[in-house]
This record gives structure tokens, C-alpha cells and sequence, in this order.
């Protein structure tokens, strides 16, 4: 009203002084005023662009704006401003130790973190300093609306940690639900088949139900190679999977990331607000026990909506999805089949034979040509590793016993088992063979005769292995 009335005094002809002294304003501020109307006029009377002269317009008759000072807010200082910027030495100190990685903390949880140890400050003070920080531009981002039940989106993150002592990294199984804004997530040692598989199911499990549509980059567990610009040829265990519990495959265009920009922020921000600052781990049970006490913090304000959400799902069918990969291998000359690099032994009697082998996350199962179950292994992670069970080899090794010590199958051997060779038959290797084939106690000078004479250990190490067989050693 101020500005309206000087305005209007002076196109009545008041004088600046006068007018300052029947509105009881300081003089400077009359002139300032008048000055702008005069210059806004003056431009007014020269443009000719209708678009131009409604923002002039717009200014002669707004309320004045002012100029925004710069101040220091009074809750940043002290302590807190001094742990602000050790959260961001520590994030800084992350990407030294790990290298290249998409940890970065986020205003956000900076200020999550800073709550957590007990200060009082607002979030867009935060914002603001980490915004002055880093000065960096803002992303634009355009709002969807969907429906509930009808899409999941699916990414992997890289997350990087050290565990015992060890950069390692690990493969972060993303799927968020744009509608309830709740994210699902599960660490695997890569992100090969068997473990993108796991994911949705596990994922399906958790939901108790299947959404109609889910949502993939071209990664290579899903796409098989494109057939024409905008046509692709998708995997058989992906099309299977959809198959079973109905949902639809769909692919974002090539390097069009921001058409499931959910998971893609979603996942981002779920890694950094769990490994920003704890990325030190002494096991990793201990990092898995974290990530899934961290994962439910993390989702604790859209339990309502994912709850809604899950009432929207398709039903699942009545069994769940048997997830391993198959595959066909041929037994070598050494008893092993070639898995992904790996090696791992079967009995030395299917030599020369293929047998099938089915893949899982974690194990694998091998089962001859009629789909017999042979015997199971864990899986290894890394290559060219061996996974031997020195069972698979004794009638190769009762023919060939002086072999047995220096014997891959002997070494990968149970403590027990090598700590009983040593102590009972190290110089009748023939007789330790047969008695682990039939897992009947031996005839043997080096065994002792008197049942007083075996110590409790040796009972539980024969006991263990006949157990093997599926007999029983008598006291």
C-alpha cells in the first residue's frame, strides 16, 4: 500500500517531500520508488512486444520485492556444523579407499544421519549447505501416476564395502514399486543368470503376489540381442519366468535410463543411505545381517502403501518357481565338470558321460541323463576353483593308493578325515580307502584292538563317516 501511494501522490503532483511526510517514510524511500516508476514508463513508451510490456506492467504494479540478504543461521555452528563437514570428509575418504563408485551421500542422508546422532537442525539447512558444497545444478525430473499392482522396475547398483580388511564388491538385486514407493533389495556376489533369477523370485515371495508389469534395462539376463531398432529377442529364463506368474516384460529404449527413473533413484539413494558411512564390515554375515535390518529402516514409511499395494497383486501359482539354470557337462578324465570356470568333482564312474547340471545361486546340483540326483556342491565365486569330495574317488584310489596323499580329493578332504589317516593308517593307505567305502571299522595292526584304547574323538570321526554311507559304527 506504501508504494501504492506514493505512486499515486506523485502522478497527482505531489512533491517527494511532501508525500514522505503525510506517509511519515524516509524521503530516500519516496525517491527510490518514484525513480522505478519513471524508468518503467520510459521503457513502457519504447517496446512494442506485447510480451515485454506485460512484464513491465506486471512490475509498475506489483508489491515491491525484496532483495534477499545473506545471513548465518543460528542452529549451524558448533558441533554440528563441525560434523557436517566430517560426513563429508568421510564420503570424500569412501572414494579414495574404493575407488570409482555410486556412493556419493546425499543431502538427505546427511541430514538422516545427523539426526540419527542427535542434532536438531531443519532439512533444508541442510540442503543449502551441501547445495553451496558441491554447487551443483539441480535435476529435473517429471512426475508419473500409477496405478497399484500395475508395474515393478528392476536395476542392479554396484555397492562397494570392505570386508575383513578387503575391498570387495557386491550386486545390489533393485526393485521398487513407483506407486507405494517402497524398494526391494538384496545383495549377490554378481550378476550372472542365477542371481537375477533368485532376485525376482525372492522378490515375489516378499510381495505375495505378481505385478503385471516389470520393467528392465537391456541387460543381458533379460535381452538377447535386438532384432531390429526397437524390436527385441528376449532370454528363454526371463520369457519362462513371466510365463509362470504372469507378468509382462518390458524394456526401456537403449540408454534411456530415466524411463524407470524410480528404481534408478530409488536403488541410488537405498545404497547411499546404507553404505555412506558403514562400508566397514567384519564378515559378510555381518553385511548381510546389516543390509537387512537397514532395508526395512529404510522402507518403514511406505509399509502402509506397499501393504495396499500388495492386496492389487495377481495371485502366484501354487509352487515356487524351481530357479535353477540348467546345464549340460561331460565328466573329464579327472571326474570334474566344467562350470563357469569352476571345477567340481563327481564319482569316478561316470567318466566319459554327460550328466546335467542345475545351476543355483549359492549351490549346485548334478543329476545323471535320467535326472537321478548324483551329488551337490557350493558353488564357487571365483575361477579355475575346485570343489572336490575325496568320496567320489575311492575306487580310483583303492587302485591307485599311494596317490591318495598327494591327491587334490585328499587335501580337500574334512580335518577329520586326514587327522584320522595320519593317526591310524599312514602306512596302510589301502586299508584307510576301504574303510571309508564300506564305513566298517577295519582289520588293521595300526587300529586299536581294545575298545578302551579309542578316544572319544575316533569314535565321532568313523561315526561321521559311515554316517556318509548311511551306517552306524557300534561302540
Amino acid at each position: 500500500m506504501d508504494k501504492n501511494q506514493i505512486i499515486v501522490d506523485h502522478r497527482n503532483g505531489k512533491s517527494n517531500r511532501t508525500i514522505a511526510k503525510e506517509l511519515g517514510v524516509s524521503k530516500n524511500t519516496v525517491n527510490k520508488y518514484v525513480a522505478e516508476y519513471k524508468r518503467s514508463i520510459e521503457q513502457l513508451s519504447k517496446q512494442t512486444d506485447a510480451h515485454k510490456i506485460a512484464i513491465i506492467q506486471e512490475a509498475i504494479c506489483s508489491k515491491p520485492v525484496r532483495k534477499k540478504g545473506t545471513y548465518n543461521c543460528s542452529v549451524f555452528k558448533g558441533s554440528l556444523k563441525r560434523r557436517f563437514y566430517e560426513l563429508l570428509e568421510l564420503d570424500e575418504k569412501r572414494n579414495e579407499l574404493l575407488g570409482p563408485n555410486k556412493q556419493q551421500a546425499t543431502a538427505k542422508a546427511i541430514f538422516d544421519q545427523l539426526i540419527k546422532e542427535g542434532f536438531v537442525v531443519g532439512e533444508t539447512t541442510i540442503r543449502d549447505r551441501v547445495r553451496q558444497y558441491r554447487k551443483k545444478q539441480q535435476e529435473c525430473f517429471v512426475k508419473l501416476n500409477y496405478e497399484y499392482g500395475e508395474v515393478a522396475q528392476y536395476d542392479f547398483h554396484q555397492v562397494k564395502v570392505r570386508v575383513a580388511g578387503k575391498n570387495m564388491v557386491y550386486h545390489q538385486s533393485t526393485i521398487s514399486l513407483p506407486k507405494s514407493n517402497y524398494v526391494y533389495g538384496k545383495l549377490y556376489r554378481n550378476e550372472k543368470m542365477e542371481a537375477f533369477l533368485d532376485s525376482l523370485v525372492c522378490f515375489h515371495n516378499h510381495c505375495g503376489g505378481a505385478f503385471k508389469k516389470i520393467v528392465f534395462d537391456n541387460m543381458r539376463n533379460v535381452t538377447r540381442r535386438f532384432v531390429l531398432k526397437n524390436e527385441r529377442e528376449y532370454t528363454d529364463d526371463i520369457i519362462k519366468l513371466s510365463t509362470y506368474y504372469g507378468f509382462k516384460i518390458e524394456t526401456c529404449n537403449a540408454y534411456k535410463a530415466n524411463e524407470k527413473g524410480h528404481v534408478e533413484t530409488g536403488g541410488d539413494n537405498l545404497r547411499k543411505s546404507m553404505f555412506s558411512f558403514n562400508y566397514e564390515f567384519e564378515s559378510e554375515a555381518e553385511l548381510f545381517s546389516y543390509y537387512e535390518k537397514a532395508l526395512q529402516d529404510y522402507n518403514k514409511d511406505s509399509q502402509a502403501e506397499f501393504q495396499t499395494e500388495k492386496l492389487h497383486l495377481l495371485e502366484l501359482p501354487v509352487k515356487q518357481y524351481e530357479l535353477g539354470r540348467l546345464q549340460q557337462a561331460k565328466v573329464n578324465s579327472y571326474s570334474f565338470v566344467s562350470i563357469d570356470t569352476n571345477f567340481y568333482s563327481v564319482p569316478d564312474k561316470y567318466v566319459g558321460e554327460k550328466v546335467m547340471c542345475l545351476v543355483y545361486t549359492n549351490y549346485i546340483n548334478i543329476v545323471d541323463s535320467k535326472g537321478n540326483f548324483i551329488c551337490k556342491h557350493d558353488k564357487k565365486e571365483g575361477k579355475s576353483e575346485y570343489s572336490v569330495n575325496i568320496l567320489h574317488y575311492i575306487d580310483t584310489l583303492i587302485n591307485k593308493p599311494k596317490a591318495l596323499v598327494n591327491s587334490l580329493a585328499f587335501k580337500q578332504a574334512p580335518d577329520h578325515i586326514r587327522a584320522m589317516y595320519y593317526k591310524h593308517y599312514d602306512e596302510n593307505p589301502r586299508e584307510f580307502l576301504q574303510a571309508l567305502k564300506t564305513g566298517s571299522k577295519p582289520k588293521s595292526t595300526h587300529f586299536p584292538k581294545a575298545v578302551n584304547d579309542i578316544d572319544a574323538i575316533s569314535i565321532r570321526q568313523m561315526q561321521y563317516t559311515a554316517s556318509m554311507f548311511g551306517q552306524e559304527v557300534q561302540a
